[in-house]
Order: C-alpha cells, then structure tokens, then sequence
C-alpha cells in the first residue's frame, strides 16, 4: 500500500505549486491543479511526456488514484482540484 508520508519523505521540494498544467510544467513537485480530469498523455504543447507515476487525491473529496505517463485520463468527480504527488521516475 502506497503511504503519502513515505511518498513526501522522497520529495525534496514540499511545497505545493498551482497550476493548471501540473507536471506539464513542473515535473518532479507536488502540483495543484483546479480541475477535475487529469490526463497522463503527453504536452500537447511541446510532445513531451510526464516524468513520473503520480498519486493524484482529489482535494474535496480524498480520493486516491494511481496516474501513469501515457495511461488513460482519470477523473474525479466529487472534486474541484486535485494534488498530484510523484511517487517515481517513469522509466
């Protein structure tokens, strides 16, 4: 079972950023994003894809979802925002 306590000691950099982009443009941090569908596909502004597996908890609501680069979009619809935290390196 995956603990955000574990996942926060590997982060070096806890403070939460807002973004509408969230890993797009800070790849690595924990982001805050005010929405409610979380894709995992690549930029499409730049192709590039996210770095790293994330767990995403919808702020509201406390639900906890597994994103992975490339996998399918998550959605959350009890929620407003989400956080994403990264949990590891992809590949």
């Amino acid at each position: 079972m995956i603990k955000l306590e574990n996942i926060l000691r590997s982060i070096p950099n806890q403070e939460i950023v807002e973004c509408e982009r969230g890993q797009w443009d800070y790849p690595g941090r924990i982001t805050r994003v005010p929405s409610n569908r979380i894709t995992m596909q690549p930029d499409p502004k730049t192709g590039n894809p996210i770095e790293h597996i994330l767990l995403i908890i919808g702020d509201q609501s406390g639900k906890k979802k597994i994103g992975i680069p490339g996998g399918k979009d998550l959605f959350f619809p009890a929620d407003d925002s989400v956080t994403e935290y990264p949990i590891k390196r992809h590949k």
